[in-house]
C-alpha cells in the first residue's frame, strides 16, 4: 500500500497492475492509514509508526470525474495537515536534546509550511484566519454559523497542529521568551 499504485506494472510488461479505480482506492486507503498513524501518535504521545519517507503513494485528490469523487474536502485536506503534524512530532518532539537554534529552525520551517498550507486552502477558508478585524459582530457570527462540517473538521486539525507545535515550543526551557512570543504571533 505504501508504493504508488499508479506506477506499478505487471512484471515484464507495460500493463498497469491496477485499474484507475483500484489505484484511487489504494491511494485513499493509504491516506487513511497515514492519517490514523499521525492521530494515534499525537493522542498517545508516541513516535510515528510510518515515516514520511516510507512511502511514495501520492495524496488523494478529489477527481472531477464523478465516479472517483467519493470523498469529502476534509478528507482531501487531512493528509497535508497530517504531514505537518508528522513534521512537528519528528522535529520538535525528538527524544534527543536539541540546541535552541535547531528547535528554532525547525519551528520556523513548520510555521512557514503551515502558512503556505493555509494560503493553498480554498478561498472560503480565508476569513477563518484573517481579515475580519473590521467586520461587525453580526457578520462574524454569520461566518461562524456558516461553517460546514468539512471546514470545521479541517480547521480543527489545523488548530491541533498549531497547538502541538506551540506546546513543544512553550515547554522548551531553552527558547527565550522573545522566540516563544514570535512563534505565537507568526503562527496565527
Amino acid at each position: 500500500m505504501h508504493h504508488d499504485p499508479t506506477t506499478q506494472v505487471v512484471s515484464g510488461s507495460n500493463q498497469h497492475l491496477f485499474t484507475e479505480e483500484e489505484s484511487q482506492q489504494r491511494i485513499r486507503l493509504w491516506a487513511c492509514v497515514v492519517i490514523h498513524d499521525r492521530g494515534t501518535a499525537i493522542l498517545l504521545g508516541r513516535p510515528l509508526a510510518i515515516s514520511t519517507s516510507d512511502s511514495n503513494t501520492p495524496q488523494p485528490l478529489r477527481s472531477k470525474n464523478a465516479r472517483f469523487a467519493e470523498f469529502s474536502e476534509h478528507f482531501e485536506l487531512s493528509q497535508p495537515v497530517a504531514d505537518i503534524q508528522a513534521d512537528i512530532i519528528n522535529s520538535l518532539y525528538a527524544p534527543t536534546r536539541q540546541s535552541p537554534d535547531t528547535i528554532w529552525r525547525n519551528a520556523t520551517r513548520i510555521i512557514k509550511r503551515m502558512t503556505e498550507f493555509r494560503r493553498s486552502l480554498p478561498e472560503k477558508y480565508q476569513y477563518y484566519f484573517t481579515g475580519t478585524q473590521d467586520w461587525s459582530l453580526d457578520k462574524k457570527i454569520q461566518l461562524i454559523d456558516g461553517i460546514t462540517e468539512d471546514a470545521g473538521l479541517t480547521l480543527l486539525k489545523i488548530g491541533i497542529a498549531r497547538i502541538l507545535m506551540l506546546r513543544a515550543l512553550f515547554s522548551s526551557k531553552d527558547l527565550s521568551y522573545g522566540q516563544k512570543h514570535k512563534a505565537l504571533t507568526d503562527g496565527k
